[in-house]
């Protein structure tokens, strides 16, 4: 069996207790988009307890600010209302030498960013070896 047939097993088991969806309800009740690395190890989605609907989960390697994440975010925060912009990055990155420091100037991009209305509520969290959060603030 190949990971997709795997994946659709799976789909199986727990489609039948998924909702459809809602078209009136695109904001996502939380009003947070979350930015996290790519990395499978790091379960955003548990990490924070979110449900379907909670907040908009945008992943990439690293959890990098890019063009293509600034341009996701702008979306999340005009066109579905988001308000708060978290950032996880986490330790054994692969694709990052100094996660904290990366996620710092990540921030700092963010916060300078004239592309996006709402940067008042950014927060950035390092995600340690032993699966705490830690945050790391602007200076």
């Amino acid at each position: 069996m190949t990971g997709t047939e795997d994946l659709l097993v799976r789909r199986h088991d727990v489609g039948a207790a998924l909702a459809p969806l809602d078209p009136r309800k695109r904001e996502p009740q939380t009003r947070v988009a979350i930015v996290a690395c790519m990395d499978a190890r790091l379960g955003v989605e548990t990490m924070f307890g979110l449900r379907p609907g909670d907040a908009h989960v945008i992943r990439n390697a690293g959890g990098c600010v890019t063009d293509d994440t600034l341009r996701s975010l702008r979306l999340s925060q005009l066109q579905e209302g988001t308000r708060e912009i978290v950032l996880v990055h986490h330790e054994d990155c692969t694709a990052l030498i100094d996660p904290a420091e990366d996620l710092l100037t990540c921030m700092a991009r963010l916060g300078d960013s004239a592309q996006l209305p709402h940067t008042e509520a950014l927060r950035g969290f390092l995600y340690t070896r032993r699966g705490a959060l830690r945050e790391v603030r602007r200076m």
